[in-house]
């Protein structure tokens, strides 16, 4: 059937932008744009056509000879928009011509055509996106063709047809031995060519694969990933995609490969074919998923690490916060492991942390997730659980105890292990590591039960509930049962060697004459609220000493303080300065002879009302003293503020005396800061004869510590005070 003219020059344009669209998307992506330019120019400077080269937004950055043919000359139309040019026969050819440079600059194929002036004739332009493999557009070919009758349209289409032929000659020989696998597709992704790098990748015959689908070569996993793609760029025509997949080897194995697909579009600016290239990664997956193994797995044992449980964890505590559902952990520490390693070596007991990792895999449910995460420390994280996490847990316990009961050949010795379990259970309300602190906490306590057992915390935390709710029950009847015992530890001046007053420490000796220190129950009595009690008692018992202690003394004796410590939670007793006045005034003492101290953290309340305390005990006559200087908040405002006479330092900065090179700097800074402001300065925690020189260099006013003596009843310094 004969072609008319212009059927023959469309066919002919549809083969040469075909074959330029191939030729074109070999351009170098690593060159910079002055070298693709300088390239670019070179080449068309050698076509046989007019032609010209545009950047993205449609100015000539050259031309060739040939562009005489056309009137065209070159040196006159560098710089110049393509629509600017003095041969078209037409008012607006931006209007016809900024549409086509705007499609190539998107990587688009078109043609126009537009009339000459001077009756040349029509001329029919053809711009051609130049891109790198990266699918990125740098430049645009402009091909500029004059069209007559049918002879010379045959002309037109001889020359395309062996312009294509070279160009696919080139691509062929680009494809021959480049390493990645190249194909084209019809637009349903059935291949229409296969380079020859499939033989050595796939181990297939290229031929062979044209006319099938990739799908066929495609592994189960991510065949749906490929499938995807290509309907994706067949649909959008535009973008490249890029992504990871599996394809089948001769062998019957099959190759990790990551593809990029990119659209191939007709002059007609409709999507032609697909064009993939395909690069094989398996070494390099092989290689990351070692690395995320090591990451994520126990060298040893080859379980999940603490890393990979607390990521599950998480993931389980989201699905416990949406369904109600509890999480379990298990806590296990294998019982007398130590021993293996110290008798039999270390190879040993890798190699029972092996049979030990075997035998808990063996007994797990099959979603819990079994982790070591140290030495001979394991987790189990139960997170299908049923309401009651714990007894889920339980079960799974009894069945790890069990599996450990038989013994292990290790070295040809049978060798036994038990394992202490701890159990703690959340609805995911909190975070992964305070849950497997609980389970840690539980598993303790099965250790000192007896081992080779499991504990659930929150028994435990009954049990510290229960025993918290006797020892308050049972303080509150030591202070009305006069269970209570104060000691005291003197404070001697450095000047004179003489003992200028003690420090009041309570004691709690129960009914079995045990002496229990105020560590354990201090911190109940300040949480309760009995230490507003405990503290009236300890200021009452202090004046009364005071009393015992003042008839021993004769009268040219200065009268020896007592300190007594007084906590927040009694600086906001209402009813403190009557009591110390009724207390006063019962033992028969003056208000010289009772002192009071406070701690830096009492004051980070309610800063405000204690100082109106404070300023009330000054007005009585009652020296007032910061103790534990330095280890608080030491804000020197409330130094100036506050009605002080005294500052005591911390027995923290006294201990590194002669030891710490910058304790003495600041012990001296302390010093000259508490002078500064009028305050006498004792020093607390001295347990040496270098320390006690160091002071007394420093210009220290007082000290007190086991150097001097231990904390001791009253009656142990009577005699001492009525020789002084």
């Amino acid at each position: 059937m004969n072609k008319t003219c212009h059927e023959l020059e469309i066919e002919a344009a549809r083969g040469r932008s075909h074959a330029l669209g191939r030729f074109t998307s070999l351009v170098d992506p690593t060159l910079d744009d002055l070298t693709r330019e300088l390239q670019m120019r070179i080449a068309v400077s050698q076509f046989d056509t007019p032609a010209l080269v545009l950047d993205l937004d449609g100015t000539i950055l050259d031309g060739n000879d040939a562009l005489v043919a056309l009137d065209i000359e070159r040196d006159t139309v560098r710089g110049r928009a393509v629509w600017a040019i003095d041969a078209w026969d037409l008012a607006d050819a931006a209007a016809v011509l900024a549409p086509l440079v705007d499609a190539g600059s998107r990587g688009r194929v078109g043609s126009r055509t537009l009339d000459t002036v001077n009756d040349g004739g029509p001329i029919r332009i053809s711009i051609t996106p130049i891109t790198t493999d990266a699918a990125e557009t740098v430049l645009l070919l402009a091909e500029l063709d004059r069209l007559g009758d049918r002879h010379e349209a045959d002309a037109i289409l001889a020359e395309t047809t062996q312009r294509l032929a070279a160009a696919e000659s080139i691509f062929q020989a680009v494809t021959e031995y480049t390493s990645d696998l190249v194909c084209l597709h019809e637009t349903d992704g059935t291949f229409t060519y296969v380079s020859p790098s499939v033989r050595r990748l796939l181990d297939l015959e290229p031929g062979a694969l044209v006319g099938t689908h990739p799908v066929d070569l495609a592994h189960a996993e991510t065949s749906a990933a490929l499938v995807d793609a290509l309907q994706d760029v067949a649909r959008r025509g535009a973008e490249p995609t890029r992504f990871r997949h599996r394809l089948r080897h001769r062998n019957g194995g099959h190759r990790w490969f990551e593809t990029a697909i990119t659209p191939i579009r007709n002059a007609e600016d409709e999507l032609h074919q697909l064009q993939s290239s395909s690069r094989d990664v398996t070494d390099q997956r092989e290689n990351e998923q070692l690395l995320i193994k090591q990451a994520f797995h126990d060298e040893l044992t080859g379980l999940p690490n603490k890393a990979l449980l607390l990521d599950r964890m998480s993931q389980a505590f989201a699905t416990s916060r949406r369904t109600g559902q509890a999480i379990g952990i298990l806590f296990i520490d294998l019982d007398g492991f130590n021993t293996i390693n110290d008798t039999l070596g270390n190879h040993a007991g890798d190699h029972a942390l092996t049979k030990v990792a075997e035998r808990l895999i063996a007994v797990v449910r099959p979603g819990d997730t079994l982790a070591r995460v140290s030495g001979d420390e394991f987790v189990v994280l139960c997170a299908d659980t049923d309401t009651d996490g714990a007894r889920t847990c339980s079960i799974v316990a009894r069945r790890i105890l069990d599996a450990l009961e038989q013994p292990f050949v290790l070295d040809g010795r049978e060798v036994r292990l038990s394992a202490s379990i701890g159990i703690a259970t959340t609805a995911g309300d909190d975070d992964p590591n305070a849950l497997i602190e609980r389970a840690d906490t539980a598993m303790y306590e099965a250790k000192h039960q007896g081992r080779g057992r499991y504990v659930i915390h929150d028994e435990i935390e009954q049990s510290i509930d229960l025993e918290r709710h006797d020892t308050e029950a049972a303080l509150r009847r030591a202070i009305t049962n006069g269970e209570l015992r104060l000691h005291y530890q003197p404070e001697v001046d450095l000047e004179s060697g003489h003992i200028v007053g003690f420090e009041a420490l309570v004691r709690w000796q129960t009914a079995d004459s045990r002496l229990i220190p105020p560590s354990e129950f201090i911190p109940l009595a300040e949480e309760t609220g009995l230490i507003v009690d405990l503290g009236r008692w300890v200021i009452a018992e202090a004046c009364l000493q005071a009393g015992r202690w003042r008839v021993r003394r004769t009268p040219d004796q200065e009268p020896v303080r007592i300190w007594v410590n007084l906590s927040a939670r009694q600086l906001g007793d209402h009813d403190l300065i009557g009591f110390v006045e009724e207390s006063v005034s019962r033992a028969g003492i003056t208000t010289d002879e009772i002192c009071m101290e406070i701690t830096e953290s009492a004051l980070m309340g309610d800063a405000d009302s204690a100082t109106k305390q404070l300023d009330e005990l000054r007005r009585l006559g009652i020296s007032l003293g910061i103790d534990d200087f330095g280890t608080g908040w030491s804000q020197f405002e409330y130094l100036h503020r506050l009605p002080l006479d005294v500052l005591k330092i911390d027995r923290y900065f006294v201990q590194g005396l002669g030891i710490e090179p910058d304790a003495a700097v600041i012990v001296s800074a302390i010093i000259d800061l508490a002078h500064a402001l009028g305050l006498i300065v004792i020093a607390e925690g001295v347990e040496s004869k270098d320390q006690l020189e160091i002071l007394e260099e420093l210009g220290c006013d007082q000290a007190l510590g086991f150097y001097f003596s231990e904390p001791r009843e009253a009656a142990a310094f009577d005699q001492t005070l009525s020789r002084a």
